[in-house]
């Protein structure tokens, strides 16, 4: 039985939850290894080597069209995700375990209408005002 190269093996690409300590920018990637999907993650929303970290969620279906880096929503629900939450800050469940998209869109939106609404109009991203303690 003749071994195929590294090379020419097709690479399995697997589902990953990627984090960083500020979880500014915490989202899903497709990618091969957890090293190759935390550099990916880095090196696209602008992190030093090493502030990412990546954790293995499930493989990707086979019958799945995947590419590595950011996952589709459809994807995600090829993986076994259930959507929990669509708008930003975006929640998901798979097997079991809840995930929360990185909080940085969020707050930027979230400023925006706060800057709006000072100035007399409505929350055009349509974030709920911050609560008064």
């Amino acid at each position: 039985m003749k071994r195929l190269k590294r090379s020419q093996r097709s690479k399995r690409l697997n589902l990953y939850w990627v984090e960083t300590d500020d979880h500014d920018e915490d989202w899903f990637v497709v990618a091969e290894t957890e090293k190759k999907a935390a550099t990916f993650h880095e090196r696209s929303e602008g992190y030093g080597p090493g502030d990412a970290l990546a954790l293995f969620v499930v493989p990707v279906p086979e019958r799945v069209g995947a590419e590595a880096g950011w996952p589709s929503l459809e994807l995600l629900e090829a993986c076994g995700a259930t959507v929990l939450r669509h708008e930003t800050p975006r929640v998901v469940e798979i097997l079991g375990q809840r995930y929360c998209e990185g909080q940085l869109e969020h707050e930027i939106l979230q400023r925006s209408d706060d800057a709006f609404e000072a100035n007399g109009k409505a929350r055009l991203n349509k974030t709920s005002p911050r609560a008064m303690n």
